[in-house]
């Protein structure tokens, strides 16, 4: 008896051991938060560098549009682009929910997202939802993959087009 009594109290010190290492952290989520924030900051500040530092260099991003970029360097390639623009007003990432997995080093963040350009007949703002999926590094968090799903178009011609 004591034996099978031996086996179980391991059993469950061994199954809480493992939970407690596979259990989200809220300093996870922070640490996400945080870096989409700067990550907005830096599209307001046309600062491509900054822009680039939570993305995995193998990153995957499916634009609003439906077009397809692989890379980091060509995605800051196309962003560069955007930020010589006049036009361009700026990209706003809201997070509505992050969801940290307890079986991979992954994290998925849900949201809305928003584009602003100057037209010359108003302001077009462009909607939609997106998902990151996140992955934990060394370095901490970085971006392996987004997908941005427009979903209206308001305030210029340019949406009908």
């Amino acid at each position: 008896m004591s034996r099978f009594l031996v086996c179980f109290w391991l059993f469950g010190l061994i199954s809480l051991t493992l939970v407690a290492q596979t259990k989200p952290s809220s300093s996870d989520v922070a640490a996400i938060r945080s870096l989409r924030t700067e990550s907005n900051q830096a599209i307001q500040a046309k600062d491509l560098n900054r822009f680039g530092q939570t993305m995995l260099p193998e990153i995957d991003v499916t634009r609003g549009s439906g077009s397809h970029v692989s890379g980091r360097d060509s995605v800051l390639a196309s962003v560069a682009v955007q930020f010589k623009d006049p036009a361009f007003l700026g990209y706003v990432r809201y997070t509505e929910r992050i969801d940290i997995s307890t079986t991979s080093p992954f994290a998925a963040e849900h949201g809305h997202w928003e584009g602003r350009f100057r037209r010359s007949d108003g302001i077009q703002l462009i909607t939609g939802t997106y998902l990151a999926m996140w992955r934990k590094t060394d370095s901490g968090w970085k971006i392996r993959s987004e997908l941005f799903v427009s979903l209206s178009c308001t305030g210029s011609a340019a949406c009908g087009k």
